[in-house]
Formats: C-alpha cells, sequence, structure tokens
C-alpha cells in the first residue's frame, strides 16, 4: 500500500504511515485469502482491461496484437502489495517494478514467479522497494515509466498532491496512470475527500481531475466499478441455517462505489 500525510514529512503524517505499515505487516500473510476470497476484490481485472484498451494508444511499446514485444516497456505498480496486480500485467511489460510501503507485503511479493504463484518459475517484479508511493517513485529515473498502476492504493492517501506530482515525473510524455478510487459525492466534503468510518479516504471526481490537471496529467477517462464488497456483506461465511436462508432472500452483496481514472502525462 501507499500513504502520504497531509503535510509531507509531518509528525501526523509520519505516524499515519506507520500505522498503514503496522497495519499491513500484520495483513500480508492473509492478505489474499481475505481481500479476494472473502471481499471479492476484482481491481485486478478492472485495471487489466482498461490497460488493455488504451495500451493502442500509448506511444511506447508495440501494438496490441504483435506477439513479439512487450506493449510497455517499463510498468510501475504503486502500493504493489502482494501482487495482485502485477500477475495481469507481467506479459504485457518488459520491466515491472514494485512500490509499497508495507515490508510484509513486498516480502510475499518477492517470493512470486511470473505465474503469480509462490516458488513459480523467475520473479514477478524486476525491482521492488519498500517505500511509500512519491518516495519510492522519486527513487527512479524521471521519465522512465510508460504505465503507472494504482489499484486500491489511493483509499490510502489523504493528499494525493505528492504522489501525482511523483507520477508526473516518473512518466515518460503521453504515458499512463490508471487509479482506483473510493467514491465521494460532489458537494459531501468541502476539501474533496473525506477519511470514512473504515479509516480509507474517499476523494470525488473533480478533486482528482483537478489535482491531476495541475501536474499536466490530463483525465481521458473515468467509470464507476465495483471493486469490492464491504465487509461483512457477504464477504464472512455464515454458519447460522436461519441466517443464510434470510441472506439468500435479500438482494446481492453490496459492493462498496469506486472509481477508475485514466490518466496520460501531456506530451
Amino acid at each position: 500500500m501507499g500513504i502520504e500525510g497531509r503535510e509531507y514529512g509531518s509528525v501526523q503524517g509520519l505516524m499515519h504511515r506507520q500505522a498503514v505499515e503496522e497495519l499491513f505487516d500484520d495483513y500480508a500473510p492473509n492478505f489474499e485469502d481475505h481481500l479476494v476470497g472473502q471481499l471479492g476484490y476484482r481491481g485486478p481485472e478492472v485495471v487489466e482491461r482498461l490497460v488493455r484498451h488504451f495500451a493502442a494508444e500509448a506511444e511506447s511499446g508495440s501494438k496490441p496484437g504483435d506477439g513479439q514485444q512487450p506493449w510497455f516497456n517499463t510498468v510501475v505498480d504503486i502500493g504493489c502489495g502482494t501482487g495482485l496486480c502485477a500477475v495481469k500485467l507481467r506479459h504485457l511489460c518488459g520491466r515491472l517494478i514494485g512500490i509499497d510501503v508495507s515490508s510484509g507485503m513486498i516480502e510475499v511479493a518477492r517470493r512470486k514467479g511470473r505465474d503469480g504463484l509462490e516458488g513459480g518459475e523467475g520473479s514477478l517484479y524486476e525491482e521492488l522497494v519498500v517505500a511509500d508511493a512519491a518516495a519510492g517513485l522519486s527513487r527512479l529515473q524521471p521519465a522512465s515509466a510508460d504505465l503507472i498502476v494504482a489499484g486500491d492504493m489511493f483509499i490510502y492517501v489523504w493528499s494525493v498532491e505528492s504522489v501525482l506530482k511523483a507520477c508526473a515525473t516518473c512518466l515518460k510524455p503521453g504515458g499512463l496512470l490508471i487509479l482506483t478510487s473510493e467514491t465521494l459525492a460532489e458537494g459531501e466534503s468541502e476539501v474533496g475527500w473525506v477519511e470514512r468510518e473504515s479509516e480509507r479516504f474517499a476523494h470525488c471526481r473533480s478533486y482528482l481531475v483537478r489535482h491531476c490537471e495541475a501536474q499536466g496529467l490530463q483525465v481521458e477517462h473515468v467509470e464507476t466499478v465495483e471493486l469490492r464488497r464491504e465487509q461483512g456483506n457477504g464477504g464472512d461465511e455464515a454458519s447460522d441455517t436461519a441466517v443464510i436462508k434470510e441472506d439468500k432472500a435479500k438482494a446481492a452483496p453490496k459492493y462498496l462505489p469506486a472509481e477508475v481514472l485514466v490518466v496520460r502525462k501531456v506530451p
């Protein structure tokens, strides 16, 4: 996961970063079973679909269907976690770099092969960096990335300016950024973001668009998506037969409202 403070380097921001780091270090061994198995997380599939759709317009890499070269030379996966998005992107790029604030998550990703399985042949990532998103991106060569993905990462970011600035610096002209965010209705917050009871952050669309444009990043596509079920809503198995019968009579499991943005660095 990636995390930034309201003021980069502030005491409050540092405490928040440490809390998130500790949370995901502890969460790492059971992360995929819970997020995918119980909460039905499908962010990687959404990211892959949009990467494939917009790959044809990317300046670097070969055209889809070429079959000889990857679509993207260098892809950076910020808030990479255990590598769920990387599995979908591995065959589309030549070099894959993962950045995450949690060393526990990074260690799980490090043990995976190119097929996404622990102990598999090769390595899922060419490089793994333990750092928050902005700091990790700043370690890379400017204008070196063809694509940056941030799947389920911005929900742990309250101040998007430093992350988007780092993305703009790292991307090649014409490069793509694909990010997901938890939906916030326009007017729900004067500042454009809120911290939910879940301790995740939600951002309104206009807030994200405004801060992207401020960094020379043009938003080309936005769509509403369903990425994961709410905790306790179809996410945990019920042991009581009566509860199961009652649940079946109800509507389908509720998914958290989310959005995905496709952003291009202005050449």
